[in-house]
């Protein structure tokens, strides 16, 4: 923020302030300029020269006229601009991390993590959640989390299987180690996360567990569908198709699967509702259906119309 303040006093006045944060505050950030409308969120996706998705992030001031500015400069670098409103991991962030998140309580139920790989792959994502977060950083993974779970309270706890990764001081390629070993030709599973992994599950008496690539989908996508469903009634975004996009072009959802909420649509919404409540009943607070989603599979309504 005092980066900002000193900005201010040097930049002409239709100068635009745009950061490329993937969790901050946007309009906490722009609290302290004199014009908190000049501030933006301008959240590109790794790798940047490949990602054709930008992220625009609107404060709560921001004005028309910087989010003019910073649509048509995402459109002249030949990016695809999506436009969402300032919130806890604003849209992709949190969406994504309600897909993939899900991968670490099932690995604490006794899932081989090898086999939560294979269906997210098989699925058609192009990783699958413990090679993305060795890719991104369990560390930042780890503070994402947090800010989530102080955010949104018990729905957002974090598993302690992640937990224990994360203290384990590899935080993946970085490190040159995470959920993998990268000390050698090809990535091997890191023994010193399996060996927490197997620890955990000694000591909680848990068996190995076993469940279809379907099952492990059916699970990762109900939750991610239910939040999708949060963020459009929080406000954060309310258009399918920009959501979809941004899943497509940001994190390489497949695009024959049409994106998270096209997805939801083809299963059914009221089908989605009920595997909530199934799973609700079994693992708690992740899968309490958002009202809206209960109100859709009510009136027989879907996500696109």
């Amino acid at each position: 923020q005092e980066l900002w303040k000193r900005l201010e006093g040097i930049c002409r006045e239709d100068v635009v302030f745009a950061t490329n944060t993937s969790a901050l505050p946007i309009t906490e950030m722009a609290s302290v300029l004199k014009d908190p409308g000049r501030m933006i969120g301008l959240h590109f996706f790794n790798p940047a020269e490949r990602m054709q998705l930008v992220e625009i992030i609107c404060g709560k001031k921001t004005s028309d006229q910087t989010l003019a500015t910073s649509v048509a400069f995402s459109r002249a670098i030949k990016k695809v601009p999506i436009v969402v409103n300032d919130g806890p991991g604003f849209y992709v962030s949190r969406q994504l991390g309600a897909l993939m998140g899900e991968s670490t309580f099932m690995v604490g139920e006794g899932v081989d993590p090898a086999k939560i790989e294979e269906a997210i792959l098989e699925f058609g994502m192009p990783m699958g959640p413990a090679t993305l977060s060795d890719l991104t950083g369990i560390d930042i993974g780890y503070h994402v989390g947090k800010n989530f779970e102080r955010s949104f309270g018990e729905r957002w706890k974090m598993s302690p299987i992640y937990e224990l990764v994360y203290k384990t001081g590899c935080y993946g390629r970085k490190t040159g180690a995470g959920w993998y070993d990268y000390s050698g030709e090809k990535p091997v599973p890191n023994p010193k996360v399996r060996q927490v992994i197997e620890q955990y599950l000694k000591e909680n008496g848990v068996g190995p567990k076993q469940m279809s690539h379907q099952e492990i989908i059916d699970r990762m996508l109900a939750r991610a569908i239910n939040e999708a469903a949060y963020m459009i009634q929080e406000g954060i975004c309310d258009r399918p198709q920009d959501m979809d996009l941004a899943m497509i072009y940001g994190t390489g959802f497949p695009p024959y699967r049409g994106g998270i909420l096209r997805y939801a649509d083809k299963w059914g919404v009221k089908n989605v509702y009920q595997k909530l409540l199934e799973l609700e009943k079994q693992y708690g607070p992740r899968f309490t259906p958002c009202a809206l989603l209960a109100e859709m599979a009510a009136k027989g309504q879907s996500f696109y119309k």
